[in-house]
């Protein structure tokens, strides 16, 4: 049996969405791997500040928004106060969730499912509105935390 290539449709169909209605925000990045990953890096601005965002598509039946919300912001002083922040906001919200790498840093990660035939871009768009609105009523206390 002959082995099935399964191609990343959904990193041309975000392309597609983002050119027809003139949002050129976005860079595209085609990572080259074995997952066919394609990043699409902006920044978003919440507070003055410019996070970084990556939609993240694959041949995988996932599409991901990833935002960067700190760099190394977590700390043994503040720990339990994002712990306590991020359990609050991942049992208040269904769309994401927010982790933590051991060294501090903190995302935001949206995850759509979808098979690439079924795949909207405009779904990505809803979602990072979704996002946006959320950081800036939020972020404010996230910076909070972090300057503890």
């Amino acid at each position: 049996m002959a082995e099935q290539t399964i191609v990343n449709k959904k990193a041309d169909s975000f392309e597609k969405y983002l050119k027809d209605n003139n949002l050129n925000f976005f860079t595209r990045f085609d990572k080259g791997d074995e997952n066919q990953t394609v990043l699409f890096r902006s920044n978003i601005q919440v507070e003055g500040q410019q996070l970084p965002v990556n939609v993240i598509t694959d041949r995988t039946i996932y599409t991901i928004i990833r935002v960067f919300v700190g760099q190394h912001i977590i700390k043994e002083n503040n720990r339990a106060d994002f712990d306590s922040f991020m359990n609050q906001m991942n049992r208040s919200y269904k769309v994401f969730k927010y982790a933590a790498t051991d060294d501090g840093d903190l995302f935001l990660d949206a995850c759509m499912p979808s098979t690439q035939e079924s795949f909207d871009p405009k779904v990505v768009r809803i979602v990072l509105d979704v996002v946006v609105d959320h950081l800036n009523h939020e972020y404010k206390k996230v910076m909070q935390m972090a300057w503890k």
